[in-house]
């Protein structure tokens, strides 16, 4: 059986997990081989079960596309025009930043957060194919690699000889985005891989930074080993494993840089460390495997992962992460990078494995926790999103970090001086849509992330060109229908996420049933020959689930979604200049329908209690299926007296979201009734984590 978890359970041991995921890598090892040898894949995918498709090889279609153009429309294309930094030079010219002495610690964070953008901004315009956007993000991708110094160094020349906890950060964000650039496929105009390889390159062997520490100097390894791949130069590899060598030798115990010394690593403990800062290095053994096959990285990288769905999962898919990994309460929230982070992560386990877990994982963040932290209008978002958020204003985060502070209202750019999430934010949908589907070692083609899409690959022994349109509401509905658009018939082996969340996967072909079984590894399998014009319809029945939470708390979820009470609120618009715009205000929001819920489930069978309810979703593609959701649940529930907003007790004007009500202090007011759910990432305001009412 595959390696599968549910929210709120841990079914597998630590030594179980580890053993069944490199068992799973085993088994694929041989077609990840042949891949290598038979096609292009390059030196950093030698060992992989999986292979990204380039950059552009998938557009998203439908309401997935719509979702995404407004996203364009809005805030991924008009953050230069509202907020600092992102209306600056950086990366292309900006030398300093005022009133911050060149070198120190908070010199680099503008250029970081501009990377950010300019990384998640140059993907959305490669799969939306939108050249004005990405003419936007190429003067600064071609600004850098125009100006290299004389010994290839890529970047602001105030970086060169770093100081303190200065670090090289901020290059490998921006590399990313050059990469993915050089990579695209069907974009006019992006500069030659090898060109943007051999710049990398020389940058990074003429470097004299160590890359070892101080904090996330050691991410480079990420951007060496793509480099790596396309050069071939083994110095490249030599240098990143010597990074990751030092990195453990010196700094990876202290939880400012990580957390991630072995001995707590292999340990399975809680992990004390910031979210996007372990999210960006835990990765680094999984993309040091997909180069070497060495098993010892693999391993490190799966007890590394362990840790975060043993201790700290929040119910819409990421980690509890303010901005240090915290507990898993209804006040326990997560920083909106970490979206972007943690699933970007997720996905190059998914390569080094071949385990459908991690496409799991993947789906619930991007469909639940990512539309819940944007304000539906794509105008907004949080830099602190919680699955209980009764009100969301600019004195109102109710976390440890930042408490009383801004960080749960609704901005632009809600850290302002701090604003990477207003940037980050903008990788969570083109990362999602470039990685929906992957090659196979045995050239075939994998469905992995699910959603109305196109996608163009060679496949079968000839490497026949092959297009797959898939035409789906998914998450909104069960069935997935894919048309095979092909000049002559091809054989090819197609695989198909069975999520573990589904028990009951049914595949037919052209009308027909066709009996097929989930793998190892958490796919369905078909290799055949398949003709022009084939349909393949895939259908995985949702069932209804109530999961435990601390302190007696249930949330509810339907396939791949979790459902939430929607809060009406009261918007009041707040302009801060630098930072926000008559167009693109700081928005507050307080509460204005009743909130106060608890849930009285059937206790012997509580998903009996839960009535799942769908309505048509139109086929048109600017359709925003979280503005006007087509799905719904409703269950019984009674409201709790006494439980109230809580106030400051030095300033009962300022109010916080409470906790869940002591179980012997939930005193149901009045009858019971039924209330409707919707999508988490349809909400602003929500209650998910409802307090359970035990008669």
């Amino acid at each position: 059986m595959g390696l599968h978890t549910e929210s709120g359970v841990n079914e597998l041991n630590r030594r179980e997990f580890i053993r069944l995921a490199l068992a799973a890598s085993a088994a694929l090892a041989a077609t990840g081989n042949a891949y290598a040898e038979a096609e292009v894949a390059p030196a950093s995918l030698a060992h992989a079960a999986l292979f990204p498709l380039p950059p552009g090889a998938v557009e998203p279609q439908g309401w997935l596309r719509g979702w995404m153009q407004k996203q364009a429309a809005e805030l991924g294309s008009q953050i230069p025009n509202v907020s600092w930094p992102f209306s600056a030079a950086y990366w292309s010219g900006e030398e300093n930043v005022d009133g911050v002495p060149p070198g120190t610690t908070d010199a680099w964070w503008p250029w970081e957060q501009k990377a950010y953008w300019l990384d998640g901004a140059t993907r959305l315009s490669i799969v939306l194919k939108d050249e004005q956007l990405m003419a936007l993000v190429r003067q600064s991708l071609d600004y850098t690699l125009s100006h290299a110094g004389d010994d290839g160094y890529l970047g602001p020349e105030n970086f060169r000889d770093p100081k303190g906890d200065f670090h090289r950060w901020p290059q490998n964000v921006l590399f990313r985005g050059m990469a993915a650039l050089a990579d695209a496929r069907q974009l006019p105009g992006p500069p030659e891989s090898a060109d943007v390889a051999d710049a990398l390159r020389r940058h990074f062997l003429g470097d004299p930074a160590d890359y070892g520490s101080p904090t996330r100097n050691v991410t480079n390894i990420e951007g060496m080993i793509w480099c790596y791949g396309k050069t071939g130069d083994p110095r490249l590899l030599a240098l990143a494993e010597d990074a990751w060598k030092k990195y453990q030798a010196t700094v990876a115990d202290d939880s400012g840089h990580g957390d991630l010394g072995a001995m707590r690593v292999f340990a399975a403990t809680p992990i004390d460390a910031h979210g996007c800062t372990y999210a960006e290095t835990m990765k680094l053994p999984a993309i040091l495997y997909l180069a070497t096959g060495k098993p010892e990285y693999l391993e490190f990288a799966m007890a590394a992962e362990r840790r975060i769905f043993d201790h700290h999962m929040l119910v819409d898919g990421i980690p509890s992460t303010t901005e240090y990994y915290r507990t898993v309460t209804s006040l326990d929230s997560h920083e909106t990078c970490d979206i972007s982070d943690h699933t970007w992560s997720w996905g190059y386990m998914l390569m080094a494995t071949g385990d459908a877990v991690w496409a799991d994982r993947v789906e619930r963040a991007c469909f639940n926790a990512a539309p819940g932290a944007i304000k539906n209008d794509w105008k907004a978002l949080q830099y602190f999103s919680c699955p209980n958020q009764f009100l969301a204003t600019l004195n109102s985060d109710h976390n440890v970090m930042s408490h009383g502070g801004r960080m749960m209202a609704y901005q632009p750019n809600p850290g302002q001086r701090t604003a990477c999430c207003g940037a980050n934010v903008h990788r969570m949908l083109p990362n999602y849509a470039i990685r929906m589907w992957m090659k196979t070692g045995d050239n075939g083609l994998a469905a992995v992330l699910y959603g109305p899409s196109r996608v163009e690959a060679a496949l079968g022994a000839e490497k026949q060109p092959v297009t797959i349109v898939q035409s789906t509401h998914f998450p909104f509905e069960e069935e997935i229908r894919l048309r095979i658009e092909t000049d002559k018939p091809v054989r090819f082996p197609l695989l198909l996420r069975a999520p573990a969340w589904c028990a009951a996967p049914k595949v037919t072909i052209n009308g027909a049933e066709f009996k097929v079984s989930r793998n190892a590894e958490g796919f369905l399998r078909i290799d055949r020959s398949f003709k022009p014009g084939d349909q393949v319809s895939l259908t995985l029945p949702m069932q209804a689930r109530v999961t435990n939470w601390p302190q007696e708390g249930v949330a509810v979820e339907h396939g791949p979604l979790v459902y939430t009470l929607p809060i009406e609120a009261n918007w009041t618009s707040k302009i801060e200049p630098k930072f926000t715009t008559a167009d693109f205000p700081s928005w507050e929001a307080t509460p204005a329908s009743p909130w106060n819920y608890g849930l009285d489930l059937d206790q012997a069978r509580p998903e009996n209690s839960v009535e799942f309810h769908r309505k048509p979703l139109a086929e048109d593609a600017t359709l925003d299926p979280w503005v006007d959701p087509p799905t719904s649940v409703t269950v019984p529930a009674r409201l709790i007296a006494g439980w109230e907003l809580q106030p400051n007790p030095a300033d009962p004007s300022q109010k916080f979201t409470p906790p869940l009500p002591d179980v012997s202090a939930r005193k149901p007011a009045g009858s019971t009734t039924r209330i409707t759910l919707v999508p988490y990432g349809a909400t602003e305001l929500r209650l998910t984590i409802f307090p359970a009412l035990r008669s």
